[in-house]
């Protein structure tokens, strides 16, 4: 994840400026990158300079996931022979608990659902029977599949506990699966404040998908002057080709960002006045501006450009100079 701080200046090209850690950014943007099949730039849709316009842009929102499919429970259930523990770790959800991870050893997708039977032990202490309905939000119920894990989640809340209470420690799990069959669990330090509860066998929910902005194939290409003086507006330009065998759509606008290794990032709409689309194998050539701060050493420094999001990204290097 990266983090983008809102920092505003007087300066015009430096509104709705944002603090980058440029480095870490180009990885994750390039990483993130997937590159069409190309073909041959053989057209170039505007010959003439698309001239940049001062159209800064705030933090576009976080585009709305996809509707993910509902989860398969189709397979059969499992059977406690093909069930292996692997592991547990600690969880701190409204308290403390464990997660239990269940392997599926079978050959087979299967379906591991309800809740099972859950007693706690320890050393000079009565067993703690779990109440049934502790919910863990990231996870739901879907066929295992051959191979995978399935989990467990014994929550030890702390709602109750006063300043002062020393929990009583329970160090094994007697877990009764509901299709026959038993797991013993040793070695743990589980708190009880307030007694134990169990949660339904899970799988864990999949990461959100969200749409592919269609700006994720194109490629930047910059255009800078061999130097550029320290508090000045850097004038360059950058080449946007389309190596995809479709058209790519420049609507809505997009909104683009560009950083250097001393300076922060700045998001700006890009002039979709005259064009709204590039064609395949098509090329457009834009002009950007960058201010550079009176504050930059005499250096070679770099500068970085692409569309905000999973983009690919266009890099240049000059030198600052100072007067």
């Amino acid at each position: 994840m990266i983090q983008l701080v809102l920092k505003v200046s007087r300066h015009p090209l430096r509104r709705n400026t944002l603090v980058l850690l440029p480095m870490v950014l180009t990885m994750v943007l390039a990483s993130c990158t997937t590159v069409p099949s190309q073909i041959k730039p053989d057209k170039v849709v505007k010959s003439s300079l698309i001239p940049w316009i001062d159209a800064p842009s705030p933090l576009p929102p976080t585009p709305a996931p996809i509707p993910a499919p509902p989860p398969q429970t189709d397979a059969p259930p499992c059977n406690s022979a093909n069930l292996a523990y692997v592991s547990w770790f600690g969880a701190q959800i409204s308290g403390r608990g464990v997660i239990i991870r269940i392997r599926n050893t079978g050959h087979a997708a299967c379906l591991m659902s309800g809740t099972p039977d859950v007693v706690a032990a320890g050393r000079d202490l009565p067993d703690l029977t779990a109440w049934k309905g502790a919910t863990f939000i990231f996870g739901q119920v879907a066929n295992t599949p051959a191979g995978k894990s399935v989990y467990l989640y014994v929550s030890a809340p702390a709602a109750c506990a006063t300043v002062d209470q020393t929990p009583k420690i329970y160090s094994t799990l007697f877990i009764n699966y509901p299709m026959g069959g038993k797991l013993v669990i040793g070695n743990l330090r589980l708190p009880s404040y307030c007694g134990i509860g169990v949660s339904p066998f899970f799988m864990p929910k999949p990461e959100p998908q969200y749409p592919t902005p269609p700006t994720i194939g194109l490629i930047p290409t910059l255009k800078l002057p061999a130097t550029v003086k320290a508090g000045t507006t850097l004038v360059y330009e950058v080449d946007l080709y389309n190596p995809a065998h479709s058209t790519v759509r420049l609507a809505p606008c997009p909104v683009y960002m560009e950083y250097s290794s001393f300076s922060h990032g700045q998001l700006y709409h890009l002039n979709c006045s005259s064009i709204s689309s590039i064609p395949p194998g098509g090329k457009l050539r834009y002009q950007m501006k960058f201010f550079i701060p009176k504050s930059t050493p005499a250096t070679e420094a770099s500068i970085h450009w692409s569309f905000f999001g999973p983009a690919n990204v266009g890099n240049g290097h000059l030198l600052v100079q100072r007067n």
